[in-house]
């Protein structure tokens, strides 16, 4: 498959492996333009829907190695400021990264779920003040329960299963549903999710959350299980479907979520 989205005729078998690296490497770089707003990719070079629904796939692995990078950042400013002070700037950091995609996503879901119908066409044409102080206190609320985790290797467990499982989270609540308005992520959405996809990055998210980190990972998992079904049936009954910006909403309700658990179980 080339960049196109045309299919490339098999001239021999290292010519086919050669076509499937690079559909490979560029279903990667539409995975990382689906989970930030800063513009990686030009419009005109997003691909088709099936490939930006196959790109899903790469979410929990660009979302796993994210949260390690976090992780290495709060351990390097450790031995000169404070838990809190540590617990801000690794969330700025994180957010500042995706250029606010989760938090706008959470402030135009509240706007949306309250308002219902919903005519305009961009999200901060909708985010009221409702809203920014929805996404705000979110924010706030993610940093306190940062702070509440003092350990070192729970930090970064926190952040490496809380960036993980957000990302990947995108695939389950939209699995099987309607797609709705294409914006709110970082590429348009327009569905298109097929079993192949769930399965395979379920497997990647849930099986590095039981293998590194074992009884925790496995109340990590029931939550985040819980949570999904619960925005699920929300998302079902409210918008008969799934627009772009609840994925990006329902992405920052998962990393409280899963960042809320652990600290309730260090304490």
């Amino acid at each position: 498959m080339c960049l196109t989205g045309l299919p490339i005729p098999m001239q021999s078998e290292s010519d086919g492996g050669w076509s499937s690296t690079i559909g490979s490497g560029y279903e990667v770089l539409l995975a990382l333009a689906t989970l930030t707003l800063w513009p990686i990719l030009d419009e005109r070079a997003v691909g088709s829907s099936a490939q930006r629904a196959r790109a899903l796939v790469f979410t929990p692995i660009i979302g796993f190695f994210a949260g390690w990078v976090l992780g290495l950042f709060d351990h390097a400013l450790t031995m000169k400021f404070t838990v809190g002070t540590r617990s801000w700037a690794v969330v700025i950091a994180a957010s500042l990264a995706t250029l606010f995609l989760q938090w706008r996503g959470i402030a135009d879901l509240f706007e949306a779920l309250r308002a219902g119908a919903r005519p305009a066409s961009t999200g901060l044409a909708r985010i009221g003040p409702g809203g920014v102080a929805v996404a705000m206190t979110a924010f706030a609320l993610e940093v306190l329960l940062l702070t509440r985790i003092r350990e070192p290797a729970s930090r970064t467990a926190a952040l490496a299963m809380s960036s993980m499982l957000a990302r990947w989270s995108i695939v389950p609540v939209a699995y099987g549903l309607k797609a709705q308005e294409r914006w709110g992520l970082g590429v348009p959405f327009e569905g298109g999710i097929e079993f192949r996809e769930f399965a395979i990055s379920s497997v990647i998210a849930l099986g590095l959350t039981l293998a590194l980190y074992a009884n925790v990972g496995l109340v990590v998992t029931v939550v985040v299980a819980l949570v999904i079904l619960g925005m699920r049936f929300l998302f079902s009954r409210r918008f008969g479907g799934v627009p772009g910006f609840a994925l990006a909403g329902a992405s920052a309700i998962i990393e409280v979520a899963v960042i809320m658990t652990i600290a309730t179980l260090s304490t």
